[in-house]
């Protein structure tokens, strides 16, 4: 046991030591606990192997329907962050000015009455929306929602514009019903994949890597679109090393081979288009391959034969993307196009095609939350409801638009008078890092700053309390992903060891502020523990509570993989008391509570009447009138049809020392705190900038070269700052490599950290958590990667929205590079 100071004030007690990795093996005496990864945002299924109230190791789940017993390295290194010695165990309170990283340790019990105190005067003044909540990767969406909405507030800022915003848009504009896509890959014989890094990086990582392996397998080809080599590309059968945000004019352009050749499915196009075929090939007439080639830099020729290929293979083909085409500022419109690519095909809901769950877990309607529930909140968001953006929030899944939070705070459109982050390290993985540490320091912008976390970080760092979180390993959550087998599924993640220290769950924390706060809010928490609301939630599954516990997951035998929702008949009873269009064909009964228009239930197709799609028109939207409305309420143009917008700021001849800096993520790194994590580190702990050999050559740059990269924002008056002005410097090393975009410089987001522990930042000597100091762990003797480059690229990454959706343009950054001694 060791005592250490915490910025000189008290002291802190760490009673774990370090996992001893040479006993990683579990014995005959080992429990075996089911729960949920959380390195990552892909959640799969875990086994916890315990011995003597010690974590031995983690395995998968092999009952988990979506990772199928499988797990990543990040998955097996949850233990290097559950014992690491920087970990945050005791709730925390500033002394020194915000940043000065001086505290001291109080109890729980001064936590939430400071908390609490200060959160009810903002309620009895009657201004809830002061109160700003910031969610980074929330896995604990009911009792967040159960919080905030008890409380009143609307200030709920989430991540979803710097993760997947654009693309989320552009399928539901499209289809209307789901804002993921989840092609059918095992069972498909040909994938065009546009810049989804699906082996390292993908939202659905492991569960969708195992379905792709398994179509090569079989013999189904992968064609990879994508500006940098990554292993995905280097497990396809052909990469095109592509310009960054032309990826939209590449599917575009074979659509125009497709439509011109007469390769398409008609008679689906006829029956479930809401635009005419002959109207699509007139418009995608413009987009020709040649005109592809000249900004893609990908052979017209080789546009052509894969369009070919694409098309004979329907319907056992599909599409997939994420941030590669859909984080630039023409990120909707690139992925709106893709989406057509399947409609054009007739592959949409088909076995081996573009597929889609309507549900992004589990079925709510079978798994209700438990009553009471509090109703959401009367009053209004500025920064929430971001309107500067048309399709920003106007889907079911709410997309918001993170990158401008900070900045929006400090130019006073908002008044926030308290703010929590909640798993965000928003001061270190934002873009413009260094105006959101300046916003967060500032005492006048943000008067109070609770910060919920498993780690000592950029923003805890600029915190007034710090409240340690217990880590997944330790806590309860009902989580699920996505259905890559298109069958919903809830999952449990339960304690695998007992919290360290005085570590807690929000689940603890959430409750405890909600009746010390009072006003009622209290009601919606009236169960004593954790486990007494897990034990009403999970009464709809057969065995309940105790069989999710055994399990870890439950999914309903009776159903079948979500192929074509959009043909299921309409039942009778959906049916009466309906009314029919006699036109269009679509069916409405009842009326939208907020609007009083006529609720949209199907459509009569052949004389059936269908589910259809959830658009207004109930079919595929090639079209979409919607969109163009949401444009014209936010003073916008939006495009109703899949077009190629090129960004502006790389539409002029660069200089030879200027580029386009593009972001990406290293196959064991994810989020924030995979940094923490000594064994991850181990494997991977430096970012040095990717760069062309010619590109080099032309600069007199060598291979281990320093350079200096100064970025720009962009010249675009649709973005905020868009005013073309010098943002920030980096200094960092040059790796020289044939596999990335001559075009291109590549820098690594995992990486940079300034606080946190010695792990985290390559063990800079000012860099340990105030206070530990490094006699906390023995094995910083074998830190032999001390002192490698780590840089921060988010601090020179420009607040850059696609002015459709607001994702965040994260490839499409302006750079001057310049060898340094």
């Amino acid at each position: 046991m060791a005592a250490v100071a915490v910025g000189g004030v008290g002291a802190i007690e760490i009673t774990d030591r370090l996992l001893d990795d040479r006993t990683g093996d579990s014995t005959p005496e080992a429990t075996r606990i089911p729960s949920m990864c959380q390195m990552c945002t892909t959640a799969c299924g875990i086994i916890g192997h315990v011995a003597n109230g010690r974590l031995l190791k983690i395995t998968g789940n092999p009952k988990d329907p979506n990772s199928q017993g499988a797990v990543c390295a990040k998955g097996v290194a949850g233990p290097s962050v559950l014992y690491d010695p920087f970990r945050m165990l005791y709730p925390l309170k500033r002394v020194g000015e915000r940043g000065s990283g001086r505290w001291r340790r109080i109890t729980w019990e001064e936590a939430y009455d400071e908390i609490a105190t200060r959160l009810r005067e903002i309620r009895d003044r009657g201004k809830p929306e002061e109160f700003a909540f910031q969610q980074g990767r929330n896995r604990s969406s009911d009792i967040v929602s159960r919080f905030l909405n008890a409380y009143g507030t609307p200030s709920h800022f989430n991540h979803r514009a710097l993760c997947s915003a654009n693309r989320r848009a552009a399928i539901a504009t499209t289809i209307g019903e789901s804002d993921w896509d989840l092609g059918d890959f095992e069972n498909s014989r040909y994938v065009l994949n546009f810049g989804s890094n699906w082996a390292e990086a993908h939202q659905g990582h492991i569960p969708v890597a195992i379905r792709m392996m398994r179509a090569r397998e079989k013999g189904a080809r992968l064609v990879t679109f994508e500006t940098r080599m990554s292993n995905t590309a280097a497990l396809s059968d052909e990469w095109f090393c592509v310009k960054p945000g032309t990826d939209g004019l590449i599917a575009l352009a074979m659509a125009n081979v497709i439509c011109r050749e007469g390769l398409w499915d008609r008679t689906w196009l006829e029956t479930w288009s809401n635009y005419p075929p002959d109207k699509i090939l007139e418009h995608v007439a413009q987009y020709t391959p040649a005109r592809a080639e000249q900004e893609s830099g990908v052979p017209a020729t080789t546009i052509e034969r894969i369009a070919r290929e694409f098309a004979a293979a329907a319907p056992e083909c599909t599409t997939i993307c994420n941030r590669g085409s859909q984080a630039h500022r023409n990120g909707y419109y690139n992925d709106r196009a893709i989406t057509m690519l399947n409609a054009l095909v007739g592959n949409m809901g088909k076995r081996g095609g573009w597929c889609w769950h309507p549900r992004s877990s589990w079925d709510k309607k079978a798994i209700p939350e438990p009553e009471p529930v509090p109703d959401k909140p009367t009053a209004r968001s500025i920064i929430a409801e971001a309107k500067d953006w048309p399709l920003a929030n106007a889907f079911a899944g709410k997309m918001k638009v993170a990158e401008i939070i900070y900045l929006w705070i400090r130019e006073g459109r908002q008044k926030i008078s308290a703010l929590m982050t909640y798993n965000a390290d928003t001061a270190w993985s934002w873009p413009e890092a260094q105006l959101v540490r300046g916003v967060l320091q500032d005492e006048k912008l943000i008067p109070f700053h609770v910060c919920i976390d498993v780690m000592y970080s950029e923003t805890s760092h600029l915190a007034d309390i710090i409240l340690p979180w217990a880590t997944y390993l330790e806590r309860w959550d009902i989580d699920a992903r996505p259905p890559q087998g298109l069958v919903d599924y809830v999952s449990l993640r339960q304690p695998v060891v007992p919290p360290r220290g005085e570590s807690k769950d929000i689940r603890e924390i959430f409750p405890e502020l909600a009746r010390r706060i009072g006003g009622g809010m209290e009601a919606y928490f009236p169960w004593a523990t954790t486990e007494e609301y897990l034990e009403e939630y999970f009464r709809p599954v057969p065995g309940g509570f105790a069989r999710m516990r055994a399990d870890g997951v439950w999914m309903d035998p009776t159903k079948k993989p979500h192929y074509e929702p959009h043909t299921k008949p309409l039942t009778a009873a959906e049916l009466d008391g309906a009314a029919e269009d006699a036109e269009t064909g679509i069916i409405y009964k009842g009326a939208d509570s907020k609007t009083g228009e006529p609720v949209a239930i199907g459509i009569r197709i052949g004389g059936v009447a269908l589910r259809g799609f959830l658009t207004p028109s109930r079919k595929v939207e090639i079209y979409s009138d919607f969109v163009v409305e949401k444009g014209k309420a936010a003073g916008r143009e939006v495009h109703p049809l899949p077009v190629y917008e090129p960004i502006p700021s790389h539409q002029r001849e660069f200089p030879d020392d200027h580029l386009i800096m593009t972001s990406y993520k290293i196959n064991v790194h994810n989020a924030h705190r995979t940094m923490q994590s000594k064994w991850l580190q181990e494997i991977s702990h430096t970012n040095p900038a990717l760069l062309n050999r010619a590109t080099a050559d032309k600069l007199g740059i060598g291979d281990g070269d320093w350079i200096e990269v100064t970025s720009f924002r962009p010249l675009d008056p649709a973005v905020p700052m868009g005013d073309g002005s010098e943002l920030g410097t980096l200094r960092t090393r040059v790796r020289l490599t044939e596999g990335v975009h001559p075009l291109v410089i590549a820098i690594a987001h995992n990486a940079g950290r300034s606080v946190g522990g010695a792990y985290a930042t390559n063990g800079k000597d000012d860099a340990a958590i105030p206070g530990y100091g490094e006699a906390a762990d023995p094995d910083l003797d074998r830190l032999w990667w001390r002192g490698a480059i780590s840089v921060p690229q988010n601090d020179i990454l420009p607040i850059y929205p696609d002015p459709v959706a607001g994702g965040q343009a994260y490839h499409d950054t302006v750079v001057r590079i310049r060898k340094v001694g």
